[in-house]
């Protein structure tokens, strides 16, 4: 009589590593994105911008492998949001910030230590909203998650790219050598900062992956790609310059996006 003596079991304990490069992902995107505030400390803007846009990439992509992967988790979610908060919501703050601090055109002290609180307000937004994603991911179901497929408000990755719309303003003009700082006021940078915060807890629909559906015939993928190429190749010789057009046509998309989801409704 045969016995199972000799075959291993599994027991609850068991994990494939596998499933941990999702997360793996996610923590690599923090630790970039804390680097972030490093070099603006060292007041190297281009690098603090840098370690944002990877930071918002790993975000993408740790979503894409859990799915891919089947190794979503709820520790992994939680890890997400975590990891968005600080690389999304402290990281962008501090870099502007001290950007902003670093004008030539600060009144004094006693109104600098007001141009805080815009930022406070931010990066409490920020938390709100990514508070809100999770409760929303626990309550809708699965048959209403497949008919959304937009985001409602501006999604924090894309929130602390156009938070950063004036660093990276002046980055190009420094480019083409136009002095931009002297157009940047710091009153600017705030108000410009409570209309970022506003637009991520706002109940506006905004573009995501899901809503683009565009179907193209066989005949069409070469031309396709070759466009792509194309525009690759772009963005890597000016990159600070497709980066700052990227930003105005998001911005525009949102109410030309809004407008329709209404008309279609």
């Amino acid at each position: 009589m045969k016995t199972n003596q000799n075959k291993p079991s599994l027991h609850s304990d068991d994990f494939l590593v596998i499933r941990l490069i999702p997360n793996v992902f996610t923590t690599i995107g923090m630790c970039v994105g804390l680097t972030g505030i490093r070099y603006a400390v060292e007041s190297d803007w281009k690098s603090a911008v840098t370690c944002v846009l990877i930071a918002a990439f790993f975000d993408l992509i740790d979503g894409l492998t859990a799915r891919i992967l089947k190794a979503t988790s709820k520790m992994g979610q939680e890890l997400d949001s975590l990891s968005d908060a600080v690389s999304f919501g402290v990281t962008p703050t501090v870099i502007l910030y001290l950007w902003t601090l670093s004008l030539n055109n600060l009144e004094s002290e006693y109104v600098v230590g007001w141009y805080w609180i815009p930022f406070i307000f931010y990066t409490s937004c920020c938390v709100l909203r990514l508070a809100r994603f999770n409760i929303n991911n626990k309550d809708s179901n699965e048959i209403l998650k497949k008919h959304i497929s937009y985001f409602v408000g501006v999604p924090s990755p894309a929130g602390a790219i156009i938070l950063l719309a004036p660093v990276i303003i002046v980055i190009n003009f420094n480019r083409f050598g136009i002095s931009g700082v002297e157009y940047m006021h710091p009153s600017y940078v705030c108000i410009w900062v409570m209309i970022v915060s506003l637009l991520m807890v706002s109940r506006i629909p905004t573009l995501s992956l899901k809503s683009i559906k565009y179907k193209i015939s066989y005949k069409k993928v070469t031309f396709v790609l070759i466009g792509v190429i194309l525009l690759a190749a772009i963005i890597i010789r000016e990159q600070w310059v497709s980066l700052a057009i990227l930003i105005f046509v998001y911005l525009a998309s949102i109410p030309v996006y809004a407008c329709y989801l209404f008309k279609k409704k």
